[in-house]
């Protein structure tokens, strides 16, 4: 009975429980940072494709590894990385502006104090949540492609 105690983990459970650790880092970020209604107002109009959200969701909403879904653990890595590459092409050179807090359109401004303060803190913060996912897609990435070199 004591020797059944002092078995090691499997590598297996090991590989698991770290890759799943790391998508749970990407799921708090992602949720609670891009995937939120006043988000989805910021990138409406630019090029990035629902497919690529639904890919996200789906693989950030993993809570146990199956044979067979790295694939879609993959797939969602690939996802990430080009939704971060599209908002940083596309939203970050004119979030301000979206935001409403751009000196730029005095006329498109947001007039309510509490929302300006709420909208200047989401445009100091954005840069940094989006730098956190970058590096958390990328040590998703590495761990996988350690574990599961046949992915690449």
């Amino acid at each position: 009975m004591a020797d059944a105690l002092l078995e090691p983990v499997p590598i297996a459970y090991a590989r698991d429980r770290e890759i799943l650790k790391i998508i749970s880092d990407v799921r708090d970020i992602f949720e609670n940072h891009f995937d939120r209604t006043w988000f989805s107002m910021l990138i409406d109009g630019m090029p990035v494709d629902l497919r690529t959200v639904r890919g996200i969701r789906q693989m950030v909403s993993l809570r146990s590894i199956f044979p067979g879904e790295e694939w879609e653990i993959w797939q969602g890595v690939q996802e990430l990385e080009v939704f971060i590459s599209h908002v940083k092409r596309f939203l970050l050179p004119v979030l301000k502006e979206r935001l409403g807090i751009s000196w730029l359109f005095p006329q498109r401004r947001v007039r309510d104090p509490s929302q300006y303060i709420i909208r200047k803190f989401v445009a100091f913060t954005f840069p940094y949540n989006l730098e956190r996912l970058r590096m958390l897609t990328e040590k998703l990435k590495s761990s996988l492609q350690f574990h599961y070199p046949f992915l690449e």
